[in-house]
């Protein structure tokens, strides 16, 4: 499974990279994870499931020491041609991670959980790698808002969002940029999966991402969620 999902990536990962960089909602998420993350004064960053390399190269000009991560070999090739200054590695992150036990200050991971499977693994991963008092960042598609149907009014106004399902698990393929499999499971499951691993939420954060004039932005679409390293 995990070399068909890497595979998919390879297929995607030029039109990914060109849809990311002409898309509202890639902007939107940019914005939460700028205003976050402002300045660094050499911390150690695990940008993990890095695809394109923006975001690791963007802790990198603001005083990180960043290594990005990606199972994509052709992803990895697109961030290193893009951003030559940025250490990158191909590396699955569904399997151990080639790095010490608390090495990293902070795991930044950015639109890629809901694509593995196996998310206590990662996030066990993710305690190990990181110092004590570390931080988990991460962002996900909202997942009680992400496979829904759009509601739409008579003046064509987005209004509401239908959800047939949404407890139970459940994996489907995303078409968007070639296929690529997505894994939905509840906001509990990846809270509590975290929780299991040793680590503590600090903040969560469900920004707004629609206009407001053509959809309502009353609705997420994105989850964001920091978590420190229990002592």
């Amino acid at each position: 499974m995990t070399e068909d999902i890497i595979s998919q990536w390879n297929r995607a990962a030029l039109k990914y990279t060109e849809g990311q960089e002409n898309s509202e909602y890639a902007e939107s998420n940019q914005r939460v994870v700028k205003s976050r993350f402002q300045h660094f004064h050499g911390e150690k960053i695990l940008d993990m499931g890095c695809g394109y390399g923006f975001y690791s190269d963007y802790f990198r000009s603001k005083g990180a020491h960043v290594t990005g991560i990606d199972g994509s070999e052709k992803m990895i090739e697109i961030a290193r041609d893009r951003y030559p200054l940025t250490e990158f590695c191909v590396m699955d992150i569904t399997r151990p991670l080639a790095f010490d036990n608390g090495r990293f200050d902070i795991v930044f991971s950015n639109q890629v959980l809901m694509d593995v499977e196996n998310i206590d693994f990662i996030f066990s991963e993710c305690n190990r790698v990181l110092k004590a008092g570390g931080i988990l960042y991460y962002s996900i598609v909202h997942p009680a808002f992400y496979d829904c149907q759009w509601l739409e009014d008579e003046s064509g106004y987005r209004y509401a969002k239908a959800m047939r399902r949404y407890i139970k698990p459940y994996q489907f393929k995303n078409e968007y940029w070639g296929e690529t499999e997505h894994f939905h499971r509840s906001l509990s499951d990846y809270l509590n999966a975290a929780s299991k691993n040793g680590l503590v939420l600090k903040q969560a954060c469900e920004p707004v991402s629609y206009d407001g004039i053509k959809k309502n932005s009353d609705l997420p679409l994105f989850f964001f969620a920091e978590y420190l390293k229990s002592e």
